[in-house]
């Protein structure tokens, strides 16, 4: 690798170094991040298929599966904020740890519920524990990368969003069909076996995960110092000026405005995700746990291909918010049509299909936006109150559904998902970028919060 000459700023590192000390970064962290998030991601929403059997055992219908399903984001919610402020106290190796190992252990003990009641409390002490996690990674993210290079790494790390559900849908039919082992039921032994590598991907992280760049001993000088600099000219130093001042985001119209979009898009997505199976159930009544697993993969494929395509555009994007809005409309759309092609199986998985992809490809140029727009004093909590008010869809979305669903018809409570992603098209549409900072390499700069900055 070629580095600066001597007595030469770290800045000027050349391109071919500049490439080469992302490439060892990305290397590094980046399989850590993801694996840990394709596994929270599995014990989120493994409930999906755990209803298939968990329904019939425990008489929950799809109202009562709606409101567990849900639940877990009310403790989201009111925990993630708090959550990534102990994140900056602790350090990310050891609070990331304590995420993963907390909800493995919950996920497990959920294999043993007994009746409704138990599921909602579980369901909400995973909320608990999992809060902040997604939003800790993000903060942890722009310690690592600049502006252009952290849209590819959202990329793949949010990858393992569609990832986890091809995985939690091809495990999740067979342990439901091949497994009911000492005489407990396939989702008991669901909800056990997708537990365990939580906790174990909790002792991996701590032992290998570095807080920051200055701890990294794999991290050369010269790249750490390339590092530090650069990111100073995207983010500003970055002052410590206490809890209260980061608390100000609360405040922030930016904050409020993404939240408000993350709101609705999330109404939809998770409406969608957390029903599939019983959506495909609904589409060829004739299908195992199996069958359904494997046609509940082919959505996330194509999501995970369009996710792909979308991180790559909004590396060079100068507008992102049009890379959100396209997805968004497409997931609109492709719901609206499972409901109106619910009863042509082909049809209705092409439909599927679509909407897989606007569940998720919005995900890259959305959270780049998000962290360019907030300044290094407001990202922690602001990322986390955008997560968090966001994931409040988590809620909703799922409980409307459940709540609409007329009889096994789950295709009746879709039309309030499909509304949502319609007003967050318009939503996005409305964002106005921050101005440009002069000699930005890529994207808007990060911007001081003050409401004057706010639009």
């Amino acid at each position: 690798m070629t580095h600066a000459p001597s007595g030469t700023p770290a800045t000027t590192l050349d391109e071919a170094g500049q490439r080469a000390a992302v490439s060892r970064i990305s290397w590094r962290i980046l399989p850590l991040i993801a694996v840990g998030y394709v596994i929270a991601y599995v014990d989120r929403t493994n409930i999906g298929f755990a209803q298939l059997g968990m329904g019939t055992e425990l008489g929950i219908k799809a109202a009562a599966y709606g409101l567990a399903a849900s639940i877990f984001f009310v403790a989201y919610f009111f925990f993630e904020v708090p959550s990534n402020l102990l994140l900056r106290r602790f350090g990310a190796r050891a609070w990331l740890a304590r995420i993963m190992a907390t909800w493995g252990i919950i996920t497990v003990i959920t294999g043993f519920t007994t009746n409704v009641q138990m599921l909602y409390v579980m369901r909400f002490l995973l909320g608990v524990a999992e809060a902040g996690f997604f939003p800790g990674i993000i903060v942890y993210l722009t310690l690592w990368f600049r502006s252009g290079d952290r849209a590819v790494a959202l990329g793949w790390l949010v990858l393992a969003q569609p990832i986890s559900f091809i995985c939690g849908g091809l495990l999740g039919g067979l342990i439901l069909d091949h497994t009911g082992w000492f005489g407990m039921a396939g989702w008991r032994w669901l909800f056990i076996l997708t537990g365990v590598p939580a906790v174990l991907m909790a002792v991996v992280t701590y032992a290998f995960l570095p807080d920051s760049p200055a701890t990294a001993r794999w991290l050369a000088p010269t790249d750490r110092d390339w590092l530090r600099r650069s990111l100073e000219s995207e983010q500003g130093t970055g002052h410590d000026e206490g809890v209260r001042a980061q608390l100000a985001a609360l405040r922030n119209p930016r904050v409020l405005h993404l939240a408000a979009t993350h709101l609705a898009l999330a109404i939809g997505t998770y409406g969608f995700n957390l029903f599939l199976p019983l959506i495909i159930k609904q589409i060829n009544p004739a299908y195992s746990a199996t069958n359904i697993g494997f046609t509940a993969a082919i959505p996330y494929i194509c999501a995970a291909l369009a996710l792909l395509v979308t991180a790559q555009l909004s590396k060079r994007a100068r507008e992102r918010k049009y890379l959100v809005a396209v997805p968004l409309a497409m997931g609109a759309v492709g719901l609206a049509a499972v409901i109106a092609l619910r009863h042509q199986p082909g049809l209705a998985v092409v439909a599927l299909a679509v909407t897989g992809i606007g569940a998720f490809a919005w995900l890259p140029p959305f959270w780049a936006l998000t962290t360019d727009s907030l300044s290094k004093t407001h990202a922690a909590v602001g990322i986390a109150a955008i997560n968090s008010i966001g994931n409040l869809g988590g809620f909703f979305g799922p409980y409307i559904v459940g709540k609409e669903t007329d009889g096994d018809t789950v295709t009746a409570g879709l039309l309030i998902p499909v509304v949502s992603l319609a007003v967050s098209v318009v939503l996005i549409l409305l964002w106005r970028s921050p101005a440009r900072q002069p000699g930005s390499e890529t994207g808007p700069a990060a911007v001081a919060d003050a409401p004057a900055a706010a639009r």
